[in-house]
C-alpha cells in the first residue's frame, strides 16, 4: 500500500510546491489574465501538438536505427561493428544543439539543391538530430536488454534447431524489446524536453511560443511557469506510464 500511495504523494508534493512559486517570485495575478483566454490556450496547445508530433516520430523512427545499432555491435561483422561503435558513441558525446545545428545547415543546403522547401524548415532538422541521438540511445538500451537475457534462452533456442537469425527473431528480439519498452517511454519524456532546443533554429514548439507569448504580453514570469507546467504534466504522465509498464511485464525492482 505504501509504495501504491507514493505516486500520489509525489504528485501532491509537487503541486504545492507549483502552488508556492507564484508566490515566493511574486508573480502578478493580473500578468495571469492572458491565459483566461481561450485564443491564448490554441496558440500554446499547438506548440504541444508540435512538440509532441516531433517526439513521436522521432522515437518511432529510432526503433530501427536502434535494433540496427545494438545488432551490428553484438554481432555485425568487423568491418561494420568498428565504425557503428565509432557513430553511436560520437553521436552520444555531441551536444545535441550542435547537432542540430549542423543537420539544420546541411538539409537548408540539400533542400535547395534538389528543390525540395521540406529540408529547408527547422523542423525536419529537430527530428533528424532527435532521431540519431534517439536511435543511438535506444540502441544502447536494446543491446543491454539483450545481453541481459539468461543464456539459457539462447541455448534453448538452438536446442530447437533454430538459426542464430531465427533464434534472434522468434526468441531474443520479443523478449529485449518487452525488457526495453520502459526506458523507452522514458526517453520519450527526454524527447518532449529535448525539442525545446530547436526554439535555437526557428522551431516554434511549446517554448519558443512561450517566449512569443509573454514578448507581447509582458509577462515572462507568468508564462514561463505556465508552460513549465504544461511540460511537467506531459513528462509526468510519460514518467508514471513507464513505472506502469515496468510494473506489469514484471520488471520493477523496487
Amino acid at each position: 500500500m505504501q509504495a501504491s500511495e507514493r505516486p500520489w504523494q509525489t504528485l501532491v508534493g509537487v503541486g504545492i510546491v507549483l502552488a508556492l512559486i507564484p508566490l515566493a517570485f511574486r508573480m502578478e495575478p493580473a500578468r495571469f489574465a492572458p491565459f483566461l483566454e481561450g485564443s491564448t490556450w490554441r496558440f500554446l496547445a499547438l506548440g504541444l501538438l508540435l512538440t509532441l508530433e516531433a517526439s513521436a516520430i522521432a522515437i518511432l523512427a529510432s526503433i530501427p536505427l536502434a535494433l540496427f545499432f545494438a545488432l551490428a555491435r553484438l554481432s555485425g561483422p568487423l568491418w561494420l561493428r568498428y565504425p557503428v561503435i565509432a557513430l553511436v558513441e560520437g553521436i552520444r558525446a555531441l551536444p545535441l544543439l550542435g547537432l542540430m545545428f549542423y543537420l539544420f545547415l546541411r538539409l537548408s543546403a540539400l533542400g535547395r539543391q534538389l528543390g525540395m522547401e521540406a529540408l529547408t524548415r527547422p523542423d525536419a532538422a529537430v527530428i533528424a538530430a532527435l532521431w540519431l541521438y534517439t536511435g543511438a540511445v535506444n540502441g544502447e538500451a536494446l543491446r543491454a536488454a539483450i545481453l541481459s537475457l539468461p543464456r539459457g534462452q539462447w541455448e534453448a533456442a538452438r536446442s530447437l534447431g533454430l538459426t542464430y537469425g531465427q533464434a534472434m527473431r522468434l526468441v531474443i528480439l520479443p523478449q529485449a524489446f518487452r525488457r526495453a519498452l520502459p526506458p523507452l517511454v522514458a526517453q520519450f519524456a527526454t524527447l518532449v524536453k529535448d525539442t525545446s532546443l530547436g526554439a535555437i533554429i526557428g522551431f516554434i514548439e511549446l517554448y519558443r511560443r512561450g517566449v512569443i507569448l509573454f514578448q507581447g504580453e509582458r509577462n515572462p514570469m507568468e508564462t514561463l511557469y505556465v508552460v513549465s507546467v504544461i511540460y511537467f504534466l506531459v513528462n509526468y504522465t510519460l514518467g508514471r506510464l513507464a513505472g506502469t509498464l515496468e510494473r506489469r511485464l514484471g520488471l520493477h525492482r523496487g
